[in-house]
């Protein structure tokens, strides 16, 4: 059981800054909050509902508050002045810990003091996974904010974008503590990442949204515009100053995508973006590509964004390419604290930022927007291939799920199918919800499987937890989709029409040197589709 253990004691009328209160009919609420056996406070996030209010915006010191979300993080303690009267407290960290929610009376002119004990309901840092949110803008100035920001949402790794759409900046190097600010052994801060974001009003026709971790020096380009350059230019760039960088995109449908992945410039995808929220989902726009490249367009319904995310996904997999899942949030920009939607990574070794971003590039990940996932395929995790040849008994798949929300589904994935779903409605957490999924499949061309957990948010619309592939190779033949590359044709053939306008580009040669590019990715999911065809009869 949780052992959510709560103390509440009233004292005499409070003196001091309380004494001050001219409202005689308002009350003080004061808060701690504590892990059992360790000494100080837990950081964890926190509002409070009273009278029709949500309340985040503590008078004592060493909170922060998040307007979007309509929350503060703080580092185990705060104090608000309430209205008298019912009042229910609110505090959550991260994933591993249950929230808490606690009703108490507030009473005019006297201060209620609220102890909260919290215990992680699973600590996956012990079993070697480690989290992350790959989407962090707030804060980026102030290390202190940082660190609080990576306790109290309990984020193992915080990669917060130094630069957002700057380039070259003299401070780079210089930036306090630069690179890591470590918040404790297992909290930490990293500054040397950038997002490059550049959206469109038309369906094709946003460049993306380019975010890379691990830099060792800045991108610098100077007569950057909205469009120029393609977002190749960016990604070679910096893997030739920063090898061991990971390259991602926060959603698969940006226009430009489609050209970074068949040139083999990305690492990763998330699958569990920023435009899921916390209680509402944002729909397709701001320059996504359109369905309308689809084999069969059919109405997608009000779950579209999550549908097409995750099929777009699937289909760069078919392709051959090796992507592993990411999660991200965009606090900062987005309704969501730090680490609604995140990444976790599996590290054989004790946690650093290189290893941490070795790990991610590697494919050993799950991104998820709560449940935790994980994937064993013949034993093997996320990110590793295995040669199989025809024949051969089938693959062993387990799926193992742990949750503290009801879930509506285990699905196994291979190839962009469903090979198996594992219905759990009606099935509630008590207080968690584990199941696991075991399958034998045998494969019948080279790809892929993954696992994924499906659940719904408070808006009706479709959430996940979502496993990197392990890969298969039957044969020692090729993944390849015909279906899958002449879908990735028609998206070029869009891209092309919308470079060859008049004004996208602002020179005959920039734009001659973007066609050039797509060209090259044509030249790619060309070979493909001729793959397919040869080898797997497509």
């Amino acid at each position: 059981m949780f052992t959510n253990l709560v103390r509440i004691s009233v004292s005499g009328l409070s003196v001091g800054l309380f004494a001050l209160m001219a409202n005689a009919q308002t009350g003080t609420l004061s808060v701690t909050v504590t892990r059992a056996g360790r000494p100080g406070g837990l950081p964890c996030r926190a509002w409070v509902e009273s009278a029709g209010r949500r309340y985040f915006e503590p008078s004592s010191p060493g909170c922060t508050p998040y307007a979007k979300d309509r929350s503060f993080s703080c580092d185990g303690a705060f104090t608000l002045a309430l209205p008298a009267g019912k009042a229910i407290v609110h505090l959550e960290r991260g994933k591993e810990y249950p929230p808490v929610r606690r009703e108490v009376a507030v009473e005019a002119g006297r201060t209620i003091d609220l102890a909260v004990e919290m215990e992680p309901w699973v600590e996956m840092h012990k079993e070697g996974w480690y989290s992350a949110d790959h989407h962090v803008h707030f804060g980026h100035d102030s290390p202190a904010t940082l660190r609080q920001l990576a306790l109290a949402d309990d984020l193992n790794i915080l990669p917060v974008f130094s630069y957002w759409n700057e380039f070259g900046k003299a401070d780079w190097p210089e930036r306090p503590e630069w690179p890591v600010a470590r918040a404790d052994d297992t909290h930490l801060v990293v500054m040397n990442n950038i997002e490059i974001e550049r959206l469109g009003d038309e369906p094709f026709a946003s460049v993306g949204a380019l975010l890379i971790f691990g830099l060792n020096r800045p991108i610098v380009f100077a007569g950057r515009t909205a469009t120029w350059p393609p977002d190749v230019v960016f990604q070679r760039l910096a893997r030739r100053q920063s090898p061991e960088c990971v390259i991602d995109t926060d959603k698969p449908l940006w226009g430009g995508n489609v050209v970074g992945v068949a040139l083999g410039l990305f690492d990763t995808v998330q699958v569990c973006h920023n435009h899921f929220h916390r209680a509402t989902t944002m729909p397709v726009c701001c320059g996504m590509i359109g369905p309308e490249i689809e084999d069969s367009p059919g109405p997608w319904g009000e779950d579209e964004l999550f549908l097409r995310t995750n099929g777009v996904y699937y289909r760069w997999l078919n392709c051959g390419f090796r992507l592993g899942v990411t999660g991200g949030s965009a606090i900062g920009v987005m309704p969501s604290p730090a680490g609604y939607s995140r990444t976790y990574a599996r590290l054989d070794e004790p946690l650093t930022v290189e290893g941490f971003n070795r790990a991610v590039r590697a494919g050993r990940t799950f991104a998820t927007s709560g449940p935790m996932l994980i994937l064993t395929v013949d034993g093997h995790f996320p990110g590793d291939v295995l040669a199989r040849t025809s024949g051969r008994e089938g693959l062993r798949v387990k799926a193992e799920l742990r949750a503290i929300e009801a879930i509506d589904a285990i699905d196994v994935v291979c190839n962009g199918q469903v090979i198996h779903s594992e219905k759990l409605t009606g099935e509630k957490p008590a207080p968690v919800l584990r199941k696991t999924v075991e399958i034998a499949h045998r494969v019948k061309r080279s790809g892929w499987l993954a696992a994924r957990a499906v659940y719904r948010a408070p808006d009706g619309r479709m959430r996940q937890a979502h496993t990197s592939p392990v890969y298969v190779t039957l044969d020692g033949k090729p993944t390849a989709s015909r279906a899958d590359s002449e879908y990735m044709l028609r998206w070029l053939d869009r891209l092309e029409t919308i470079s060859n306008r008049p004004k996208r580009y602002p020179t005959p040669s920039q734009r001659d040197e973007a066609l050039a590019l797509i060209q090259e990715a044509r030249r790619v999911y060309g070979k493909i589709a001729r793959t397919a065809a040869e080898t797997w009869g497509d």
